[in-house]
C-alpha cells in the first residue's frame, strides 16, 4: 500500500534519524513505521528540491526557520512553500486604490512585528483592509458628520429619570424625575472615552464608534444614525450633503 521511495537518494544518516524516530512514534506498529517513514522521506526529498526562486533573497532564513522550528520533514517542507508563497505575495501586493507609499510603509512595518512571512503577509491584509475601512468611513462621514451629531445630541438629551430625588441647594425637596443627558462612549487610541459634549477631536472613524452604554449592554448609536441616513436615501429621497448643489 506503501508508495515506492528510492531510499538511496536520502543521505544514511537521515534515513538512520527517520527510522529511529519511527520506532520511538509507533514502536508497537510495524505498518505506522513505514508509513512514517515513507511519509518523512518523501518529506524530505520535498524539503531538498524546493524551488526558492520566487523568495531567494531570503532562502537561508527560511531553511533556518524551517530546520530550528521542526523535527518533521514534512512540516519543515510544508512550513518552506508556505513561507516561500507568502514573501512572493507580499512583494507582488500593489492594490491600485492604495498609494505606492503607503503600501511600502506598510511592509516596513510588518516585516518589524514577525520573522515568518506568512504572519507577516496576515498582518499586511489586516493593515490593507484597516487602511480601506478608515478611508471609506472617512469618505462617508465627512459630509454628514454634523447631522450625526446633532442628531445623536437630540436623542441623548431626551432621557428622563423618575427615581431622582431632586432637592435645592438649601435641602428643599423639589420632587422626583430629572432629564438628564445620555453620556456617550467613543473608541479613541484603543481607549474608553465618555463624552457628552465636545466631539471636535475624534477622527471620523472614531465618531462611529459611539455607544451607549446601559450596564452589559451596549446602543451602537453612530452607526444606528448612519443606518437611518441610508434608508432616508433609499427609501425617501434623502439627499446627502455632498450630492447638493
Amino acid at each position: 500500500m506503501n508508495e515506492k521511495v528510492d531510499f538511496t537518494a536520502i543521505p544514511a544518516e537521515i534515513l538512520a534519524d527517520i527510522r529511529k524516530r519511527a520506532k520511538v512514534e509507533w514502536p508497537d506498529d510495524r505498518e505506522w513505521q513505514e508509513d512514517f517513514i515513507t511519509v518523512e522521506t518523501k518529506g524530505y526529498a520535498a524539503f531538498q528540491a524546493m524551488d526558492f526562486s520566487e523568495a531567494a533573497l531570503v532562502r537561508d532564513d527560511i531553511i533556518t526557520q524551517a530546520m530550528e522550528c521542526f523535527e518533521s520533514w514534512e512540516e519543515r517542507a510544508s512550513h518552506a512553500e508556505t513561507e516561500i508563497d507568502a514573501y512572493a505575495e507580499i512583494a507582488m501586493t500593489a492594490p491600485n486604490d492604495i498609494p505606492a507609499d503607503v503600501i511600502n510603509k506598510m511592509k516596513q512595518d510588518i516585516a518589524t512585528e514577525a520573522d515568518w512571512f506568512a504572519m507577516q503577509l496576515d498582518s499586511l491584509r489586516g493593515a490593507i483592509d484597516g487602511y480601506r475601512y478608515v478611508r471609506d468611513i472617512r469618505e462617508k462621514v465627512g459630509p454628514i458628520r454634523e447631522l450625526l451629531v446633532r442628531m445623536e445630541g437630540i436623542i441623548g438629551k431626551e432621557c428622563y429619570n423618575g427615581n431622582i430625588q431632586n432637592y435645592s441647594s438649601w435641602g428643599e425637596w423639589e420632587g422626583e424625575g430629572r432629564s438628564f443627558r445620555y453620556p456617550v462612549t467613543f473608541i479613541q487610541n484603543g481607549a474608553e472615552v465618555k463624552r457628552r459634549t465636545s466631539y471636535s477631536d475624534l477622527a471620523h472613524e472614531e465618531l462611529v464608534t459611539g455607544y451607549y452604554k446601559f450596564g452589559a449592554n451596549e446602543l451602537s448609536i453612530y452607526r444606528a444614525l448612519m443606518q437611518i441616513i441610508d434608508m432616508l436615501e433609499t427609501e425617501y429621497g434623502f439627499v446627502r450633503p455632498e450630492a447638493r448643489d
